[in-house]
């Protein structure tokens, strides 16, 4: 049942992603010179080192996965000139020469980088059962596979800028009432500062001054775009919701080892 499910998800994603895996950028990463091929053999040797072969490469192609999820929607969005990008120790970003002209293309073409991770990460699940006798060692990476998916995809839906999740709800807020749409991301931006302060953690606080200096651009951008509106609103909460719920499922696991 669950193998089923999973399929029927996978088709259900590629239905909402339907015409995005064609476009003038189809094919084409952009950084395969050799600084890029370099800072990529870097990446990925540095993600088995750190974390072992089998995670390593989960975290690879998770992150892959993604990002091309990002490309996807992009083009079914009617920017056929995104491309994938290679970056060191990232993977991948979804590049486009020009912005959405509305936000709720731009809170789709944010959702489906974790959403797309849904249909593979409960497609490993769902193999299992099939595989735990027959192959254990591929069986023991399904597990891996399905939880890092998880559990990756649901940390970037935290609702923190410049996290996708933070770039959603902001989009969401905004439709409400428009300065809540800053404000919002400017209190959890805060609060990750004082988490960083309490925690003496170099790393949170460099990720909060990013934040911060990507919101300076958040309230010039929103205004160049068409507004969501509250009935689109409210569906795409729910829709922030379920994504968010659903990998919290899958990655929960991994999630409470590390925390």
């Amino acid at each position: 049942m669950v193998l089923l499910g999973a399929l029927a998800i996978c088709a259900g994603l590629g239905w909402a992603l339907r015409g995005g895996f064609s476009g003038q950028g189809n094919g084409t990463i952009v950084g395969m010179d050799m600084q890029g091929l370099l800072f990529a053999v870097i990446s990925v040797g540095a993600a088995v080192w750190f974390f072992g072969p089998m995670f390593g490469v989960a975290i690879i192609v998770a992150v892959v996965i993604h990002e091309f999820g990002h490309v996807a929607a992009y083009r079914v969005a009617g920017h056929h000139d995104a491309r994938f990008r290679l970056i060191p120790l990232v993977g991948g970003v979804a590049i486009s020469d020009r912005l959405p002209d509305s936000q709720i293309k731009d809170f789709f073409i944010t959702l489906m980088g974790p959403a797309i991770g849904i249909g593979p990460m409960l497609l490993a699940f769902g193999m299992v059962p099939y595989t735990i006798h027959a192959a254990p060692m591929l069986t023991e990476f399904l597990l891996v596979f399905a939880s890092v998916t998880g559990a990756l995809n649901f940390f970037n839906m935290l609702p923190f800028w410049p996290l996708d999740g933070g770039r959603m709800l902001s989009v969401i807020a905004g439709a409400f009432w428009p300065p809540l749409g800053i404000i919002l991301p400017a209190v959890m931006c805060g609060l990750l500062v004082t988490a960083a302060i309490a925690m003496q953690s170099l790393l949170l606080f460099v990720f909060a001054v990013i934040g911060a200096q990507g919101l300076m651009r958040a309230g010039e951008i929103s205004r160049m775009q068409a507004p969501i509106g509250k009935p689109r609103a409210v569906l795409a909460l729910g829709a922030y919701l379920a994504v968010a719920g659903t990998l919290l499922f899958g990655g929960l696991g991994l999630l409470t080892r590390f925390l």
